[in-house]
């Protein structure tokens, strides 16, 4: 299966472009990743929505108000990056079929919604809850790592050939139901890295923003 090459948006007004995660926590890699997004595609602006419960890994051992505030500090260089708390506010597990129909709900038949995943994320799809009908509501643009050729069950291949946009703007031309790919370089930065090296007591200097460090720091978070 070939990524595709980029091809510019239509226009950057259109369009309402999500990306969720547990965040646990937000790091520049998350951060410099929804920056290059809304860059390269000229989207105008994107919203980061922490879960509450994550269904498919363990509940992180901070909480999801710590969570959320930190996506908060996290988003402050960039006016174009917004927090949504919606699934924090909704407690419970966190499922994005739930998201994305509230969005639909609040955002009109019309508006083109985005989700965007990664790889690994859209390679277990088919774990989701009515992940087949993620498409009624929202489009699924998926990023990869440049020269990744991943493999899909026959059943992603198909659901993804059947509903693959010819161009990235096609994912303005409808409110939903297309999945495009993209590949970009992310940082080499991971949550589970950020989270070991608090443990062991070393510096996280670098791999997340400042005004993270010292917000993990004053309340002594992944000890």
């Amino acid at each position: 299966m070939t990524i595709e090459s980029f091809t510019p948006i239509v226009n950057e007004n259109s369009g309402t472009v999500v990306m969720g995660g547990t965040f646990d926590p937000i790091h520049h890699g998350h951060l410099r990743s929804a920056v290059d997004i809304l860059d390269f595609f000229r989207f105008k602006s994107l919203r980061m929505v922490p879960c509450f419960q994550p269904v498919h890994k363990d509940q992180p051992s901070v909480t999801p108000e710590q969570r959320l505030q930190m996506v908060e500090l996290g988003i402050q260089a960039d006016i174009r990056l917004e927090v949504d708390p919606r699934e924090i506010l909704r407690e419970g597990p966190s499922y994005t079929k739930d998201t994305l129909q509230e969005l639909r709900n609040e955002l009109g038949e019309e508006e083109p919604i985005i989700m965007v995943v990664g790889m690994d994320s859209f390679l277990s799809l088919p774990t989701w809850a009515e992940w087949q009908s993620l498409l009624d509501v929202a489009h699924i643009l998926v990023i990869s790592r440049p020269g990744w050729e991943p493999d899909f069950i026959s059943t992603l291949e198909e659901f993804y050939e059947k509903h693959r946009a010819q161009n990235v703007a096609e994912l303005q031309c409808a409110p939903a139901g297309k999945i495009w790919m993209e590949s970009f370089t992310p940082l080499a930065i991971s949550s589970s890295q950020v989270r070991k090296l608090c443990r062991e007591n070393a510096s996280i200097a670098y791999l997340v923003p400042e005004t993270i460090q010292r917000f993990i720091e004053a309340h002594s978070l992944y000890k």
